[in-house]
């Protein structure tokens, strides 16, 4: 962690991107797509779904309902869980962004440290409660300090400002009252769900404390033979 930055929608004041101006929100929302094992991938779907427009951003807490509120193919939907470069990158090569004023603009993904200060972890899908491992964040982030005790949500931020240059990526955390232009959904294998209390022991388990029972009951009536 280092301190605070200002927050990357006031990074790059200017016009308009030129494509939040030609192409409506609606546009940049494309039908979901695999990361197949084929090409290294997870066999898990993605979809980008876009702000209404620059002017109405998503807050974490909507992004996140919406999305474990889809599916797809009948698998369930969370917010992104990036584990890899390899999967940061299929993302962003996936999808056009949409961004607003000075041709930045941030989409959410599903991390927090909003219950341990500092401690990253994944909200939804199958690494729900695992800490986040693989990072990408920028330089500066993600923020700390007095007044950013609620910056406790991943969002990718997208910088498109050179001109003929591609964009480029990286990990800043926003405030739960900021909002982002958009927000990545995957579709995966849900996580377990834990076991409720007072659950009898996994058949392996079962047969371990059989087991034991039968040999201390053998080894009784072997200690009686003798006496």
């Amino acid at each position: 962690m280092v301190s605070a930055k200002p927050s990357p929608h006031r990074l790059a004041p200017g016009l308009l991107a030129a494509c939040a101006l030609l192409a409506p929100a609606a546009a940049l929302h494309a039908a979901p797509v695999q990361w197949t094992a084929a090409s290294g991938g997870n066999d898990h779907w993605y979809e980008y779904v876009p702000a209404i427009s620059i002017f109405e951003p998503v807050s974490q807490p909507t992004a996140r309902a919406a999305a474990l509120g889809s599916a797809h193919l009948g698998l369930p939907g969370y917010l992104a869980t990036v584990t890899s470069a390899a999967e940061q990158l299929f993302i962003q090569s996936s999808f056009g962004f949409l961004v607003g004023f000075g041709a930045t603009g941030t989409a959410w993904l599903g991390a927090s440290d909003a219950a341990v200060e500092g401690q990253w972890r994944w909200l939804d899908g199958p690494e729900a409660g695992e800490l986040v491992s693989y990072a990408d964040w920028l330089p500066g982030q993600p923020v700390v300090g007095l007044g950013f005790e609620d910056y406790d949500n991943l969002a990718l931020y997208i910088n498109a400002a050179v001109a003929g240059a591609p964009p480029t990526f990286g990990w800043v955390s926003v405030s739960t009252s900021g909002g982002a232009l958009g927000y990545v959904v995957e579709y995966g294998a849900a996580a377990p769900p834990p076991p409720p209390p007072g659950t009898a022991p996994a058949p392996a388990s079962l047969a371990t404390v059989l087991s034991g029972l039968a040999l201390l009951g053998w080894s009784r009536r072997r200690g009686h033979g003798r006496a």
